[in-house]
């Protein structure tokens, strides 16, 4: 009961808005995706694997959401799929154990940037394919 109601609190306080993808005349800038939605086309796939109590992960949603750029939310502490995903992507980039940490964002599913740096991430967002 009190896990139940523990990630019902942090669904609430930590979500970023979302608007309704079902919706397609609405006009309004989506942010957060769900792993059934797509991202625009004009815009990169945005995936960013984070941990709630993560500051840096928490910098990272906010720097996208405030930006309307989409991005895809893997939640690893509440989810051991996103988890192993994570702890496979690590090995393929040959990060050390003692080294891996969140957030990790991918763009269009090849750039990969470790922790949080705006200016890496604005410049992986214009041009992913660098």
């Amino acid at each position: 009961m009190v896990k139940t109601i523990l990630i019902i609190f942090s669904l609430i306080c930590f979500a970023a808005p979302v608007t309704a993808a079902d919706n397609p005349g609405t006009s309004a800038p989506r942010t957060v995706l769900t792993p059934e939605q797509s991202a625009p086309r004009e815009q990169p796939r945005v995936v960013i694997y984070t941990l709630s109590t993560c500051p840096h992960c928490k910098a990272a949603k906010r720097y996208m959401t405030e930006r309307h750029i989409p991005f895809i939310d893997r939640e690893v502490g509440s989810d051991s799929g996103y988890m192993a995903e994570l702890m496979k992507i690590f090995d393929e980039m040959g990060v050390p154990k003692m080294e891996r940490g969140v957030p990790l964002i991918i763009i269009d599913g090849r750039v990969r940037i470790q922790g949080f740096n705006k200016d890496k991430l604005e410049k992986a967002l214009q041009n992913p394919a660098s």
